[in-house]
């Protein structure tokens, strides 16, 4: 009651030291909290297969069949295979990712085996407003009927964060016999046996495997490892922060305990000379140090509550969805205790500091002022505050560079500050292309507008990964078959449906297409006969696009013959086809995406061979598509144009051209491999409009916004208008931008603090040398050399800390690099940052002193000392 700032300054600081260390740990939990029936399960874990580049991903079939033996390992053993699929229901058509998930895990996941199919959370929100009952409902997938069997609950996002899921469905193991078995698109969770560790399943994996180091088992967390080790990074980032902040605050707590023990000691020891016993002292010291430790800590839990509220408040919703507090009670009650023990200690240091009874004595000794130990102690303290202050904002700066530095993207670069306009075409055949060309003659009449370009995959967002079967080039062979027509009347001899792929369809008029029965399939490719081509008796090539069971047993294509009206063909017997030689093809995963004409040149994406698409169909042109200079080097050896790709449907795909498409930015360590589709052929109901502006302004977007949804032909869902930097940094660069913001608090945290400390410091030895400056005074000293003088002294602490801090943070330049990857070289402002904002807390923190200086009365301090 007799020091009320400096019980006040205790109590803040306190509170502040506890609350930043409790929300700053609690944040850096919720980044790896995710909440799951596997994860509360236990015993748990994801294996993964590292591929050449040493990144860990899934498996293929062939390793899942292996690994499935091992049930002396693990409990149970369950797969997903995960792919977009395109989908239309309730009028509505769209491309989601789906996972096809075995039994096994369906019941780990609580999903109820059947036949149907369930929906996401994320998907009955976002596409029928959380209200229409989809129960029953009929739903196709990629033009297979199904039915929805329910809704996922809400935490099933998907089995990892990065990979969203919107549609579940069951895949027998049944099935899996047939499927393509070298894929790596298989993502394989298990659960151990009670008494099997982790250690112990890696050494199981391992066995009898030639490349021992390629397969890992982990913990589930519901991360992939690439994002657990970038989580990690930032989580230690966080507690470096946390610990930073917290040592501050009980720095401050010892330096002001120390100048109050001193403050107290001439009371405390004439008590004591007077008869005072040492216990009753000790007693009422120890009150005064639980009732402001606990004023601090209840002050500190309710500081800790704001924070975890006004923290989300400052970021995107999407990135707040992100930021969870999740609390430890660890973290609190480590820090409660400490701040408690430091208070309490230091607050009993007037007893333990009386060595002896008499006055006299204790009047010499604090004339003397403090002792050199004492005041060495608190001057190395405001400098260890200062350079962990140092630090801090240092740290701030570098990811805030580094933050600024990853949305100065090539696209950026070339097309100024790039708008993203996503639009959606009514559901109904044929409309989709027209009106996103029609929406491109409206944008392009703006002003201002450059380059424009259309694309199913917004820039930056996470890969949308599809299996592939590789077809490179091969030699080719001779095969002999019947050649037939399929007629109305064919219906009659064949087993329908096929055995495999599908029969002809209204987009096998543009391309030569056949199909098979089940005996020519066999002198063909066996099981990977749809999809490939072979070269009919004239050298022309026919893509087969289906096996059936047709009666008879001679090798036989059948043509479609389209002319129902005039004479069947005969049939021809012995005819020489030519096929390339082997029927297993090697697998692919690739990054897919739609794209007009103008997206490589938008991009700037160079041709570096082949050809781009083109604005028009070729009449009879199969299925094309362009592949990256990544994905040609690994999968065709550089030499792709020519080749193709099969996907899982059976689908057909030649490859007429190789791209040169460099990263996006710097937080992208490389492009992945990746396939491009055609707008003109592929064209989804929902696509992203990318347009160069020289600069972005409000009256601009709502012109924009105007001119789309003038258009005819617009679907039920919003024309959705932000630029590419804000779409990056709540996307690709979400957890830069979390880790900024978090950091950036605890800096400002610590530099409140340190202004605090160092006020407290100037204001205890301008205290302890006012008979000096009262003489000077009197002297007549001039009173701006008394201000300079305070000034100098904070100063010099501030420079000091300052020098250590800025060599310290050089020992964290890896750490945040590897956080904000490709900005190794920070801007100069980076490193004098620190030195700026220091100067200023100085001066702040000067001013209190060196106004109580200033109006010193040498009468006034005579008078008192006396």
């Amino acid at each position: 009651m007799r020091t009320p700032a400096l019980t006040l300054a205790l109590v803040l600081t306190i509170a502040v030291g506890i609350g930043s260390n409790v929300s700053i740990y609690g944040f850096a939990r919720g980044l790896t909290r995710f909440d799951s029936p596997l994860i509360s399960a236990g015993r748990v874990v994801s294996i993964f297969e590292r591929d050449a580049r040493g990144e860990a991903g899934a498996l293929s079939y062939d390793e899942y069949a292996r690994l499935k033996n091992n049930l002396d390992v693990f409990e149970w053993m369950g797969a997903a295979r995960i792919s977009p699929v395109s989908i239309a229901m309730a009028g509505q058509s769209a491309i989601v990712p789906a996972a096809a998930i075995t039994p096994a895990l369906a019941r780990g996941l609580n999903l109820p085996a059947g036949n149907g199919v369930f929906i996401s959370h994320r998907l009955w929100q976002n596409e029928f407003g959380g209200e229409a009952d989809v129960r029953r409902e009929q739903i196709r997938i990629n033009g297979a009927a199904a039915r929805v069997n329910g809704i996922a609950p809400d935490w099933l996002e998907g089995l990892y964060r990065e990979r969203p899921v919107d549609l579940w469905m069951l895949l027998p193991e049944e099935t899996l016999q047939g499927a393509d078995r070298r894929s790596r698109n298989f993502w394989i969770l298990a659960r151990l046996h009670r008494d099997v560790s982790v250690g112990r399943a890696q050494s199981a994996v391992r066995t009898n495997r030639g490349a021992a180091d390629a397969m890992i088992v982990l913990p589930y967390s519901g991360m992939t490892p690439e994002t657990a080790e970038g989580i990690s990074r930032i989580g230690k980032l966080f507690g470096f922060a946390a610990g930073l902040v917290f040592f501050i605050a009980c720095a401050n707590v010892v330096s002001f305990l120390l100048g109050r023990a001193f403050a107290r000691s001439h009371e405390t020891s004439v008590r004591v000379a007077l008869g005072a016993r040492r216990g009753q002292l000790a007693r009422e010291l120890l009150w005064d140090s639980v009732v402001i430790s606990v004023a601090g800590g209840l002050f500190g839990m309710l500081l800790a509550i704001w924070t975890a509220r006004i923290v989300p408040a400052l970021l995107f919703d999407q990135d707040a969805e992100r930021l969870v507090f999740a609390p430890g009670l660890v973290s609190i009650a480590t820090a409660s205790i400490a701040c408690a023990g430091i208070t309490i200690v230091c607050g009993l240091m007037p007893v333990f500091a009386v060595s002896d009874h008499r006055p006299g004595s204790v009047l010499r000794r604090e004339s003397a002022g403090p002792s050199k130990v004492m005041r060495g102690v608190r001057v190395g303290l405001v400098v260890a505050q200062m350079t962990s202050c140092c630090a801090l904002v240092i740290s701030t700066a570098f990811l805030f560079d580094g933050l600024r530095a990853a949305l100065q993207t090539s696209a950026g670069r070339r097309l100024g500050d790039p708008i993203l306009a996503t639009a959606q075409a009514q559901p109904q055949p044929g409309t989709g292309i027209k009106y996103f060309q029609e929406v491109q003659q409206a944008v392009h009449s703006m002003a201002g507008i450059s380059g424009m370009a259309w694309t199913g995959q917004l820039p930056g967002s996470q890969p949308t990964w599809q299996s592939f079967r590789i077809e490179p080039h091969l030699p080719l062979r001779d095969v002999a078959m019947d050649i037939d027509w399929f007629t109305a009347d064919s219906f009659k001899l064949f087993s329908l449906p096929p055995k495999d792929g599908r029969l002809f369809g209204f987009q096998d008029q543009r391309c030569r297409a056949a199909i098979v029965n089940e005996e020519a399939a066999a002198e063909l490719f066996g099981r990977n006969t749809v999809g490939r081509v072979v070269q009919d008796p004239v050298g022309l090539p026919v893509e087969i696009i289906g096996v059936i069971a047709a009666k008879g047993s001679r090798p036989t294509i059948y043509y479609n013959y389209a002319d129902q009206t005039g004479p069947v063909p005969s049939r021809v017997s012995g005819a020489n086809f030519r096929a390339p030689i082997g029927q297993d093809l090697a697998s692919a995963e690739l990054d897919s995406n739609v794209v007009s004409q103008s997206y490589f040149e938008t991009m700037g994406f160079s041709l570096i061979t082949g050809e781009e698409f083109t604005g028009y169909r070729t009449p009879g042109e199969c299925r094309i598509g362009v592949l990256n200079q990544e994905a040609a080097d690994l999968y065709f050896g550089g030499k792709p144009v020519g080749a193709a790709v099969i996907d899982d449907q059976g689908i057909r795909t030649t490859i007429v051209g190789v791209v040169d498409a460099k990263p996006l930015g710097a937080f992208q360590r490389h492009a992945e491999p990746a396939i491009y589709f055609p707008m003109l052929q592929d064209c989804p109901l929902r696509m992203t409009l990318i347009a160069g502006t020289r600069k972005v302004n409000e009256p601009m977007l709502a012109d924009l916004r105007r001119r789309i949804e003038s258009v005819p032909g617009q679907g039920p869902a919003p024309v959705i208008i932000q630029t590419l930097a804000t779409h990056l940094a709540h996307s690709a660069l979400a957890p830069l931008r979390i880790a900024t913001i978090i950091v950036g608090a605890s800096a400002t945290t610590a530099l409140l603090l340190s202004i605090l400390g160092l006020l407290g410091a100037l204001s205890d030895a301008a205290q302890q040398r006012r008979r000096e400056l009262a003489i000077r005074v009197a002297l007549g000293a001039q009173r701006w050399r008394i201000i300079q003088q305070v000034l100098i002294e904070g100063g010099r602490l501030a420079c000091a800390g300052t020098l250590i801090g800025m060599l310290g943070s050089l020992a964290l330049a890896r750490l945040l690099g590897r956080i904000a990857p490709g900005h190794s070289s920070p801007a100069l402002w980076v490193w004098l940052a620190a030195p700026l904002l220091l100067a200023i807390a100085v001066i702040i923190a000067s001013v209190l002193p060196a106004r109580r200086a200033l109006i010193v009365s040498p009468l006034t301090i005579i008078r008192d000392d006396s």
